[in-house]
């Protein structure tokens, strides 16, 4: 359930030397996510507890604005060392800087959703490093509307205020017209998202998303690049999107979807499809085509995926192990899609022609691309649950172990289903931890931090 997301200014305060408009617009800050306030302190120096810190709001509005397309866009990623550092710095409002200590809140964004997360500090941190002290730790998941809306109120009252005092041609004035410029040019937006998408900055390598949006845009459908922007680095996009396309090249066989139309009809029909989470949408959808196509709550075997898809099982067994991900292309009409496997494993393989079938018949689209990427957009993650649910239903798994199963017999249980399932292990320890079968520190795979909180709050069961 997304939350309330407020940036308020409650009063403004006498400013210190320097900057015109850094001293006149030092004042009570608060942030709030739901009910929760991430600027919640304890002052060390006055011993006081407060929900407010005193900071410039100008300083605060240029971060905000300068970071504007990727918070709202930019995805979390799994990066090296130096590409982790940059991301910090567009992500998480602690870079803010400018010698104030601001919350330790980071944003990291689907596309439909804006994950928060604020991480307060220990007692055992120095007073000599931070005269206050972040006391709340919280995640939560905002509406993107909510997030512009909060934003732009912000940045509003603070130009308010620097024109009311005569304090013009600031960072912010400038940030401001940028910004408000680029969202009323509809052709200026859709660069700084595909930026954005690739981890940059608004003009850092202007001619590469140029060559992008003039080359690829028209030829695989922008959809399909935003998707694949999300899931590469700017310095390899080139060489990914050309590996696949050579791989589309080789395609001779077309899947057409049994009871494609049908299954359109029924899973617009259906209430969660018009709103909703993408693992809540990937569920329903899954459990749909499942009974349309009589599978029940059994497994499915690799020859009747093929059999609904009208092609031989041995399209589903070949890979081409060098093409960065598995994607469709468009067929001669809107039911057909050739498919083009990456992963050498037969459960990934069967993973990801699900997640390509769950893609072909929700999402509406003139792409002649459908990429099934690793990245963490509303869109892959909708094909993740599908998938996930698709071929091992979580429905099933709660109603054989309706109490909890027991740790010591884990391993065993886990390898069975999945054997009988064809799946991954990880997919069932999921759907297990997904039901409160077993805690959810039991499916850990090692990840921390962010990636954990990402997997939580985007992918639990009700």
């Amino acid at each position: 359930m997304a939350e309330r997301f407020e940036i308020a200014l409650e009063e403004w305060l006498p400013g210190q030397d320097g900057d015109p408009s850094l001293q006149a617009t030092t004042a009570e800050i608060s942030i709030k996510v739901g009910s929760r306030y991430a600027t919640e302190v304890e002052d060390r120096r006055a011993k006081t507890v407060r929900t407010s810190i005193r900071a410039s709001a100008a300083l605060l509005a240029s971060w905000l604005l300068s970071n504007w397309w990727r918070l709202r866009w930019e995805p979390y990623k799994k990066l090296d060392q130096t590409e982790s550092l940059d991301w910090e710095l567009s992500h998480s409002l602690a870079a803010t800087g400018g010698g104030y200590v601001w919350p330790p809140l980071t944003f990291a964004s689907d596309g439909a959703s804006i994950l928060v997360k604020c991480e307060g500090q220990t007692k055992s941190d120095s007073e000599d490093l931070s005269p206050i002290r972040y006391l709340n730790s919280f995640a939560g998941v905002i509406e993107p509307g909510d997030f512009e809306s909060a934003v732009v109120g912000f940045v509003e009252r603070v130009l308010d205020r620097l024109n009311t005092i005569k304090v013009r041609n600031t960072l912010v004035h400038e940030l401001w017209a940028e910004t408000t410029s680029e969202l009323k040019d509809p052709r200026e937006s859709s660069q700084r998202k595909l930026e954005a998408l690739l981890g940059l900055d608004p003009e850092e390598n202007d001619s590469l998303v140029k060559l992008l949006m003039k080359r690829w845009q028209g030829q695989i459908g922008q959809n399909a690049l935003e998707e694949i922007a999300a899931a590469t680095a700017s310095e390899s996009v080139q060489n990914v999107l050309g590996a696949a396309q050579e791989a589309a090249q080789s395609i001779k066989v077309f899947a057409q979807v049994a009871e494609f139309h049908k299954l359109r009809a029924s899973l617009d029909s259906e209430p969660s499809h018009h709103g909703g989470v993408p693992w809540k949408l990937g569920r329903d959808a899954a459990y749909i085509v499942r009974d349309s196509w009589g599978f029940g709550m059994g497994p499915i075997p690799t020859e009747a995926i093929a059999d609904r898809l009208q092609i031989p099982p041995s399209e589903l067994d070949e890979n081409r192990p060098h093409t960065p991900f598995s994607f469709a292309v468009k067929g001669n009409n809107e039911q057909q899609l050739g498919i083009v496997l990456s992963r050498r494993h037969s459960p990934s393989r069967r993973f990801d022609v699900a997640r390509l079938i769950g893609d072909h018949l929700v999402f509406e689209t003139n792409d002649s691309w459908r990429p099934a990427t690793r990245s963490f957009t509303a869109r892959q993650k909708f094909q993740r649950a599908f998938a996930a649910e698709f071929l091992c239903p979580s429905d099933e798994l709660a109603r054989r172990y309706g109490a909890r199963v027991d740790l010591d017999d884990l391993d065993d249980v886990t390898l069975a289903i999945s054997k009988e399932y064809e799946v991954s292990e990880k997919i069932v320890l999921n759907h297990l931890a997904n039901r409160a079968l077993i805690p959810s520190w039991a499916a850990g795979d090692g990840q921390s931090g962010f990636m954990d909180t990402y997997r939580n709050l985007t992918t639990q069961f009700e």
